[in-house]
């Protein structure tokens, strides 16, 4: 077979992938899309660099990533369909994904809105938890590893460095960083032992970047981004973006704590963390357990630490001078520039072994035998030990840093090395290893300042510096509750680490109990209330009418005699006369006098509930006597069926409730029918009486005359 990176479109893989087109490069091999000759699915095919099939180490992790990726099935990691071996050629078949990285979404969007990615986040986090479950860790999180398909589902891919959690963690040889630095976590960056908590990491990291748009740790160099994650700690997501919510700032620097055990215990809880600040953005997150305990460095550490010490100054001179950018830390750029440039041209004209051997641009053969340096008694961050570790690890020598704690010696300076040399040992530094033993001193810190910080800002700084903090709250009304106050020992004090400090912190104004001023005179009310340091809030007329100022009396307060509340909370009063007052605290059955309402037509069940309304406790009702209803007045369902007739109060006369008697009369619909519109009595039928006035008609005879 050709080289992987040369094969062509039409080229058949195993007997079964065409070769369609190349769409990536990756650290450890070259993905094509292919044809599955089979079924005709688009598939990727990933295909092992030709330069490192060869490498057994490297034959090993690929096979490593098809065994431990062909185990994961879940919808957020990007399937493995096949691996195998074709000639020298070793090849994984992975689903084709379309979409684009992450990193190319946030290289084209910047920040993303937070709405937007702490979704995605989730889907990630989901997928690391299905890998975890299976005890697989990815080891190589990053951005560049996420897919984000057009529906926006994110994908994770390329478990290219994952093993067996239960296995043996990475290892740093021959200048190989096994995960990108500027994702992978400070244990990895040491050589420590890596667990799942070491992918959380790379997790927040992602996420810090995803919703800044920015790297948290950056530089010009492998070294000094590690050095960074060793030792530094960012600004808050919200420095960049000031609209974020805090709880994201939280939520993200737990993540990254430097030290494992003060990080989310498991990609399940980083998940619930962002799935109930989706629910209450205002809850509190990223508390971080007080039983963290700081770690100690692994034994073993294949990317050194110049000093335990956050000092700033020393990370960037070594990030300067891994690049040859500068040859004395106190030397601006330009000096460095020129002065690098002789300095290279003087070596090369002295003579050619130098070279060979110390040029930045050449590496020794694996053949070549050069002299081992005796390092004892030199600093670590010296710019000529630098270089020459440098060199010894281009040459194939694997370069082990371990510090050590040593009252004697002072710090930063190397105190032994395996093995060991006079300055005249001839070695072949391929597949050596050279081990440096470096003071750290007394191992003490200076207390960082964090007044100001909130709780979780201050808890990160202090864990990070190695010291144990413990909180107490005090009352303040000038300080912003769980906002720092001070610390004991104060910042700036130099202590061991592993102390304790306390931090005080501000609860907020002190709480006040309420003054009981009801019955009070309103003048006596408000001096009390104010003298508690409260607020004198409403005044509401207990009636409903104008009181004279002279004569209001608290009949009613809120919030309640004895209830605990802020200082300037302001109490609610409700004001009458002294009359008011006493009608309030001596209540009757007698009510203020009322306008009796229209009551006939309507039912009982309508009378019971207006009559109540009036403040009616009991009334009489009295059947009319014409009807012959077996209604009955005291059921519920008849209520509704009873009509009043007639009501004793005439409709708009003034009566008093429970003094005045109300007697109503009763009766069926057809009884209400025949009581407003009675039937008129028919009068009998008589001949109409003779007109007293005239006389009765006679018969005249006619005559003759």
């Amino acid at each position: 077979m050709n080289s992987a990176q040369q094969f062509s479109a039409g080229t058949v893989i195993g007997d079964r992938y065409r070769i369609i087109k190349p769409i990536g490069q990756g650290g450890m091999a070259s993905v094509f899309l292919a044809e599955d000759l089979t079924n005709g699915e688009g598939v990727a095919l990933k295909v092992m660099r030709d330069e490192l099939t060869n490498d057994p180490e490297f034959v090993r992790r690929f096979a490593t990533e098809a065994r431990a990726a062909a185990s994961l099935d879940h919808p957020n990691i990007v399937k493995v369909l096949d691996y195998g071996q074709d000639g020298d050629v070793r090849y994984i078949v992975q689903e084709y994904v379309q979409g684009e990285t992450l990193k190319d979404m946030i290289r084209r969007e910047g920040a993303l809105d937070f709405r937007l990615a702490t979704p995605l986040m989730i889907q990630i986090g989901l997928a690391l938890e299905h890998a975890h479950q299976r005890e697989v860790i990815h080891r190589d999180m990053k951005p560049q590893n996420i897919l984000i398909t057009d529906d926006m589902v994110a994908k994770v891919t390329d478990f290219g460095i994952a093993r067996a959690s239960s296995m043996n963690t990475i290892t740093l040889t021959g200048g190989v960083v096994m995960g990108s630095v500027h994702y992978f976590s400070p244990e990895q960056a040491r050589g420590g032992e890596v667990t799942t908590r070491s992918d959380l990491y790379s997790l927040g990291i992602i996420f810090y970047e995803m919703l800044t748009g920015e790297l948290p740790f950056d530089g010009e160099s492998s070294v000094a981004i590690a050095i960074k994650h060793l030792q530094e700690f960012p600004p808050p997501p919200s420095y960049y973006e000031p609209e974020l919510p805090k709880a994201l700032d939280d939520i993200v620097g737990r993540a990254i704590q430097k030290n494992p055990a003060a990080r989310y215990r498991s990609a399940r809880e980083f998940i619930d963390e962002l799935d109930a600040f989706m629910v209450d953005p205002n809850g509190v997150y990223g508390v971080i357990p007080q039983t963290a305990q700081r770690s100690e460095p692994a034994s073993t550490s294949a990317l050194g630490v110049p000093s335990r010490k956050n000092n700033y100054n020393k990370v960037r001179d070594i990030d300067r001078t891994y690049n040859k950018r500068r040859s004395s830390r106190y030397r601006d750029t330009a000096i460095v520039v020129t002065v690098s440039a002789v300095a290279i041209v003087l070596l090369a004209l002295l003579t050619i072994w130098l070279v060979k051997n110390f040029s930045s641009n050449e590496k020794p053969t694996v053949n070549t035998e050069i002299t081992l340096d005796n390092f004892t008694g030199k600093e670590i961050d010296e710019d000529e030990v630098i270089e020459r570790l440098n060199e010894l690890q281009r040459a194939g020598m694997e370069i082990e840093l371990l510090y050590r704690v040593d009252e004697s010696v002072l710090e930063g300076i190397i105190f032994r090395q395996e093995p060991e040399s006079d300055g005249s040992l001839k070695i072949r530094p391929q597949g050596q290893k050279l081990t440096l033993y470096i003071s750290s001193g007394q191992d003490s810190v200076v207390v960082p300042e964090v007044e100001g910080d909130t709780r979780v800002m201050a808890e990160q700084k202090l864990r990070t510096e190695g010291f144990l903090p413990y909180f107490t709250p005090e009352f303040s009304d000038t300080i912003p509750k769980d906002i720092v106050i001070r610390t004991v020992p104060s910042s700036g004090s130099e202590l061991p680490r592993g102390e304790n400090i306390e931090v005080i912190y501000s609860s907020g104004p002190e709480n006040v109990r309420v003054p009981d001023v009801q019955e009070m005179p309103i003048g006596s009310a408000r001096s009390l209330i104010e003298d508690k340091g409260l607020l004198v809030g409403s005044e509401i007329s207990y009636t409903g009418d104008p009181i004279p100022e002279n004569d209001k009396y608290v009949i009613k307060q809120s919030p309640a005699p004895g209830t605990e509340v802020p200082a300037r909370t302001p109490i609610i009063l409700e004001v009458g006369t002294y009359e008011d007052l006493y009608d309030y605290k001596n209540p009757t059955t007698t009510s203020a006098v009322r306008i009796m309402p229209k009551l006939e037509g309507k039912t009982q069940s309508a009378v019971d509930s207006l009559l109540s309304s009036l403040g009616v406790l009991e009334y009489s009702v009295q059947r009319w006597p014409a009807s012959s209803s077996g209604l009955n007045p005291n059921t519920s369902a008849d209520k509704k069926n009873i009509y009043i007739l007639a009501q004793n109060i005439e409709a708009g006369t003034e009566f008093t409730p429970n003094k005045d008697a109300i007697v109503l009369t009763w009766g069926d619909a057809a009884d209400y029918e025949a009581y407003t519109n009675p039937t008129p009595a028919t009068p009998p039928v008589t001949d109409p009486a003779p007109d007293p006035t005239t006389e009765p008609a006679t018969d005249t005879p006619n005559g003759d005359a």
